[in-house]
């Protein structure tokens, strides 16, 4: 042991006393007792195990990917944007042709006919039976009654066919988009089952850092033993000369 005089430490970190004049030499030492050796034996062969293991990854993912319901719904957005709606098309090209105009009512023609017939039907009965068959007058009447009655249902017809039109065109969109409101009604579906994938993962994953930690947890555990100075006990050693 070489004695420091300057510091009143030796080599070896004990603590020294000298007094001068008979040569005694005081050394105070801290120990663990006996029950405590193994500990301190074993937290340091803990330490050094530890300090030496390799770094493990996790193998298990991380992330839930797209499930196959998403990939249905997602399969659905995109053919309906490619390939748009035959509702959407009809409507389109009912508007067109509303636009261009010259649509009729292919059934019109001959209704209005049979309207012509009968009103021909009533007026010569009713000239007939009033004697006055080939008065101008009477012809004038003929004829503009058969040109209100054509020009009545022509002008009815039209509207109505103008008006039903234009209703089924403006219902268009609502139907059209359908495909799109079903296929986010699927991604809604979708995305709980991928929350409830990532949950289960993250679960997984919180478990595998906890038995990673646990190592370095029982260690910490082991150090407050001495780190709470408990079972340390202090030797003083005195030594030296005698006295005159």
């Amino acid at each position: 042991m070489i004695f420091n005089k300057y510091s009143g430490y030796s080599s070896d970190g004990r603590r020294l006393c000298h007094k001068g004049g008979g040569g005694e030499t005081s050394t105070t030492s801290q120990q663990l007792p006996a029950e405590l050796k193994p500990l301190a034996t074993a937290y340091a062969n803990k330490a050094i195990n530890l300090s030496n293991q390799g770094y493990t990854p996790y193998t298990g993912d991380r992330y839930a990917d797209l499930n196959n319901v998403q990939n249905q719904a997602l399969g659905q957005t995109i053919d309906r944007a490619v390939n748009g709606s035959r509702t959407m098309d009809n409507a389109e090209q009912a508007l067109n042709q509303q636009i261009q105009g010259g649509q009729g009512n292919p059934y019109l023609d001959s209704m209005v006919q049979r309207a012509q017939d009968s009103v021909k039907s009533n007026f010569n009965t009713s000239a007939i039976n009033s004697g006055s068959f080939g008065n101008s007058g009477v012809q004038e009447a003929y004829t503009k009654q058969l040109g209100d009655v054509a020009s009545q249902m022509y002008g009815q017809a039209y509207d109505g066919d103008q008006a039903r039109q234009m209703q089924a065109i403006g219902m268009a969109p609502t139907f059209g988009n359908q495909a799109y409101a079903d296929a986010d009604k699927l991604m809604t579906a979708g995305q709980v089952l991928q929350d409830q994938s990532q949950q289960d993962k993250d679960f997984a994953y919180q478990q595998y850092q906890e038995k990673q930690n646990l190592p370095y947890q029982q260690l910490a555990a082991m150090s407050g033993v001495f780190g709470s100075n408990l079972g340390n006990s202090a030797s003083t050693k005195t030594s030296g000369g005698g006295g005159k």
